[in-house]
């Protein structure tokens, strides 16, 4: 799975295919940029939605959902998205009359000229993720004997709205990368899953729980007051000003635009502008 951005690209990416597989079309999907990805975690009897779960994800959609940073209760979303989120999940599961389990990624684009949010499923699995684990215990309710008895038609319980109680913790899942354990790995994120791993962690608010969980992963320490941040990748984002201030309001130093070059003793240095 690739993402392209030109006519080259798409060349390229359509001849590697045929390569290694003549005989099967290629699926070409257009991709939504700057758009949020959501997962809802749900579990239906006969068609009707009994309990779900609406995470958020941190990071744009275009990253992987087993690579993402998953937040419950949502950080940003208000109660009119929620609840049309809550209208989606009971439409899916009506309309395939599901019994049992259901996860579906959506994709949220935000509100233009004061119209509502686009949202759009662009994939539902009929059976539990890797996150039901952790919406149940997030919400207190164990997804898997709900999902069980509807799947048994035993004991189904009556249909309730966990989405509507107001909690007073944030739970924040990320993900557990092994680039350092495996050689030849590339340490960037895409349409392709690459986490090996998962944590998860409460706080009182999203930047308490974030914090907690990127403690528990990757060998994550805390900078020190007054060092410096090295910034790659696309800075020239408009989102990049608003974390250049708040690094800067820390103490911190900011450099971009760094490259190795080669010293008249044949040493390397890191240079960069500030």
């Amino acid at each position: 799975m690739n993402v392209v951005f030109d006519d080259s690209q798409m060349e390229h990416n359509l001849s590697a295919a045929a390569n290694v597989s003549p005989d099967h079309p290629v699926v070409i999907s257009q991709f939504i940029d700057n758009a949020q990805e959501i997962d809802i975690d749900a579990v239906a009897h006969k068609g009707k939605l009994l309990v779900h779960a609406v995470s958020e994800h941190v990071e744009n959609a275009g990253v992987h959902s087993g690579d993402a940073t998953l937040v419950l209760p949502p950080f940003s979303l208000n109660d009119h998205d929620l609840a049309r989120l809550k209208e989606i999940a009971q439409k899916v599961g009506k309309a395939f009359d599901i019994s049992g389990p259901f996860n579906m990624q959506i994709i949220r684009k935000p509100p233009v000229d004061g119209k509502d949010a686009e949202l759009k499923v662009i994939e539902c699995n009929l059976r539990a993720s890797r996150s039901f684990p952790f919406v149940s215990k997030v919400l207190g309710t164990n997804f898997i004997d709900v999902a069980s008895a509807a799947i048994m038609d035993v004991d189904v319980p009556e249909p309730v709205d966990l989405m509507a109680i107001k909690r007073d913790y944030v739970a924040i899942k990320v993900p557990q990368f092994s680039w350092t354990r495996l050689p030849g790995a590339d340490p960037f994120l895409g349409v392709e899953m690459a986490s090996t791993g998962e944590v998860a962690s409460f706080g009182k608010d999203i930047h308490e729980a974030y914090w907690a969980a990127l403690l528990s992963v990757n060998g994550f320490k805390l900078p020190r007051p007054n060092s410096g941040f090295l910034i790659g990748g696309d800075v020239n984002r408009p989102e990049m000003v608003v974390v250049a201030k708040n690094l800067i309001n820390l103490g911190f130093k900011l450099y971009t635009h760094c490259k190795l070059v080669d010293t008249t003793n044949g040493v390397s240095e890191l240079t960069s502008s500030r």
